[in-house]
């Protein structure tokens, strides 16, 4: 049970209290996390709140990490935030490590924050098995939040090659937001043609010209 604080009661798991702040989980996973409940138990008592996200972030729950930025946009942040995620990097992975990053980007404005978010993108393989493509999906969606930099173009434009199709549609996304444009690859059959086909060097020639456009 989620009390008019926002606390939660001893009895109460994490799971329930996200499940009575956020709702269904399959639907949080689907469409994405609804912040309005969040931000009204903060504005009652925002230091319960952190408490109990504290919790979700200690079980590495990607909705307890993202929901820093929903706080930190509505100037909501409760003590200690910054501590209680920089705490949870070292043990961080996929896209639980993404939201780590993206929420500490958004409480310290450091764009060294999206080396993390990279790191995840670019780990196709670790320790000789294959890691979960929707991790890198996520880290190819979160770095359309950063300021562009060589750095990143060069690990987008790799991320275009990725055998997964989602992530290089994704991280064809991200390269044209930071050419400016708002069209999505989808739009675009010069670089839509070539990441739908099954040879990589199409997959190659897209990311080259994707790079060469987002670094002018």
């Amino acid at each position: 049970m989620v009390d008019g604080a926002g606390a939660r009661s001893p009895s109460t798991s994490w799971d329930d209290w996200r499940r009575a702040v956020f709702g269904d989980p399959f639907m949080v996973w689907h469409e994405g996390p609804d912040f309005s409940r969040l931000l009204e138990l903060a504005r009652a008592n925002r230091a319960d709140v952190g408490i109990s996200l504290a919790v979700g972030v200690a079980q590495h729950d990607e909705v307890a990490a993202q929901s820093f930025i929903a706080l930190a946009e509505a100037g909501l942040v409760p003590d200690g935030a910054e501590t209680l995620l920089r705490a949870a990097v070292p043990d961080g992975q996929g896209t639980f490590l993404v939201r780590l990053a993206e929420a500490l980007y958004a409480l310290t404005g450091d764009e060294a924050w999206a080396r993390p978010i990279v790191r995840v993108l670019t780990t196709v393989t670790a320790r000789g098995v294959e890691t979960f493509w929707g991790n890198r999906l996520d880290a190819a969606i979160a770095l359309s939040g950063f300021p562009p930099t060589e750095h990143l173009v060069d690990a987008l434009a790799r991320a275009v090659t990725d055998h997964e199709y989602l992530v290089r549609y994704h991280a064809s996304n991200t390269l044209l937001r930071y050419c400016g444009e708002r069209r999505d690859v989808s739009d675009i059959s010069t670089f839509f043609d070539k990441i739908c086909s099954g040879d990589p060097a199409s997959w190659r020639a897209a990311a080259e010209h994707l790079a060469s456009m987002a670094s002018r």
